[in-house]
């Protein structure tokens, strides 16, 4: 939502205010006689007429609010490396290594957080993480648009029903109309003054019914977390305060359809009130819409109005109980909402760096030696001979496909040219001769089930020696670890070191053994 649009909607409003005359003016003119028949006649034939002149400004006012209501202090992309980070603590598999990730980036530039968004994006190779809080923030969407929709028909049917009686008495109608707004404002403004806790078992709605697979439950975590910071109280605030403006616009709507539609007479009442008291009462109330253009009752229309039902003065009384909707109803809760929203983009939320996860990720970026013992204890090792330069990134698979499209997507924190299969000794020349007028680095993807015999090593060792920026293997694999595949990656490994090429772990492979020597 652009706030400019927003601020634009307000000033139009208040210069609206002083147009009211003209929309109050046909309210007083229907006949007293109109049946329930006619209503809906004169509701489905005044409704386009009248929005489209005189309430077009709230049909365009309110909508404004639909998508702030459910939103969070994190961006999508700080979201994704909180997913990961909680992910990782929990031992998850990621499509991307994160040891790898890590590694890629540490002679990178950039800022810290630059980094670690771009590592996660590196880890959540298949955009899986993404997608599926992308899936949250569309459920929050419309959990908000239907929250938004009962609370505009409650107050509309609710108003309906209030005002369903030809004489109204005025002050009891103005309290069914604002006295629980009015109450839970009050109730608002008093817990920004007690600094109360926030309530830790709230989490998002759109998480309460996701499934328990690792990833939703870290969904789960993640917003619970979210809601515990102290910008929440803010978060909670506007949330609030939109819902509440929808619920009045439906009753001011509603108020408005009956007066164009209906005769109202006004009168007041009560045993322990004199005439001065209430009028005094009255003129208080009415010095804010009074001064917006509202048309108002004067002293001899209260006094008049005890017991009584006057047509002349329901026109003045319509107006005050108008105006009193949009000035103690309305505004107030516009201004807080955007209180909240103003404060909460002041408390913009960033990533906390300092936690333990977040600091071993930059003590590894900040230093170029790592403690070996450390290292080969806890990480597989990637091949000390890869080296990353300026030259084009091509990556290509020998022999067959493999069945993820994107195996090379993010590895070594590049961004990799796919240059498909070299299936057979045509493949194989064609893309030598490529490399032979381009100077490319290469990643090759060959399977760990393969066994490294003299044909596949010879095509390696042939694209080796056409390309001046180097090659790179990574060894791809599906299954779990097992003796037999550690068997396959020795004599990958020992193959490959014999002819002096470098060499990528499987991925999946890789995050398992580190988890199961821990």
């Amino acid at each position: 939502m652009q706030d400019g649009g927003l601020f634009g909607g307000i000033f139009a409003l208040l210069d609206y205010f002083h147009n009211i005359k003209q929309c109050i003016n046909p309210l007083v003119r229907v006949s007293p006689s109109l049946k329930m028949s006619s209503f809906r006649a004169a509701f489905f034939t005044s409704i386009p007429l009248y929005t489209h002149s005189k309430s077009k400004l709230l049909l365009q006012l309110f909508p404004l609010y639909l998508s702030d209501g459910l939103s969070f202090m994190l961006n999508p992309s700080q979201k994704l490396v909180e997913l990961v980070r909680i992910l990782e603590e929990r031992a998850y598999i990621f499509p991307g290594d994160p040891v790898q990730a890590t590694e890629a980036l540490q002679h990178i530039d950039g800022g810290n957080e630059e980094k670690l968004i771009r590592r996660a994006q590196i880890i959540d190779r298949d955009q899986h993480l993404k997608y599926v809080l992308q899936q949250v923030e569309t459920g929050s969407f419309w959990l908000w648009i239907v929250a938004a929709t009962l609370l505009f028909t409650v107050g509309f049917s609710s108003t309906y029903l209030l005002m369903d009686n030809q004489g109204l008495n005025f002050f009891l109608v103005l309290a069914g109309i604002l006295g629980m707004n009015t109450i839970m404002m009050l109730v608002w403004l008093a817990t920004l003054f007690l600094r109360l806790k926030n309530v830790h078992f709230i989490s998002s709605p759109a998480t309460w019914f996701r499934g328990k697979d690792p990833v939703n439950q870290a969904i789960l975590r993640l917003y619970v977390d979210e809601w515990r910071k102290p910008q929440t109280r803010w978060l909670i605030g506007a949330t609030s305060h939109g819902l509440w403006l929808y619920t009045l616009s439906g009753m001011l709507v509603s108020v408005l359809l009956l007066l164009l539609v209906r005769q109202y007479t006004f009168n007041w009442e009560s045993t322990l009130l004199s005439n001065t008291a209430l009028v005094k009462t009255v003129e208080a109330l009415s010095w804010l819409p009074e001064r917006l253009g509202f048309p108002v009752p004067d002293s001899q229309a209260v006094i008049a109005g005890r017991l009584n039902n006057h047509i002349e003065d329901a026109r003045a009384w319509a107006g005050l109980l108008i105006g009193s909707i949009i000035c103690y109803g309305i505004l107030p809760r516009l201004l807080a909402w955007l209180a909240c929203k103003i404060t909460l983009k002041t408390l913009r939320e960033r990533l906390d760096l300092n936690q333990p996860y977040y600091q071993n990720i930059l003590r590894t970026w900040q230093t170029k030696i790592v403690d070996a013992d450390d290292f080969q204890e806890n990480i597989i090792p990637v091949s000390s001979k890869i080296t990353l330069n300026n030259a084009p990134k091509w990556a290509v698979t020998l022999e067959t496909e493999w069945p993820e499209p994107l195996w090379f997507s993010g590895v070594l924190a590049q961004e990799w040219i796919n240059k498909g299969v070299a299936a057979g000794r045509k493949d194989l020349e064609q893309l030598e001769a490529e490399l032979k007028q381009t100077p490319a680095q290469l990643l090759i993807g060959v399977r760990t089930q393969t066994v490294p015999d003299r044909g596949i090593l010879r095509q390696i060792s042939r694209l080796a020696e056409a390309t001046d920026g180097g090659v790179i293997i990574q060894l791809l694999n599906q299954d779990s670890f097992s003796e037999d595949l550690d068997t396959k990656l020795d004599y990958w490994r020992d193959a490959l070191a014999e002819r002096n090429i470098a060499w990528l772990e499987p991925t999946r492979l890789a995050q398992e053994k580190r988890q199961n020597s821990i």
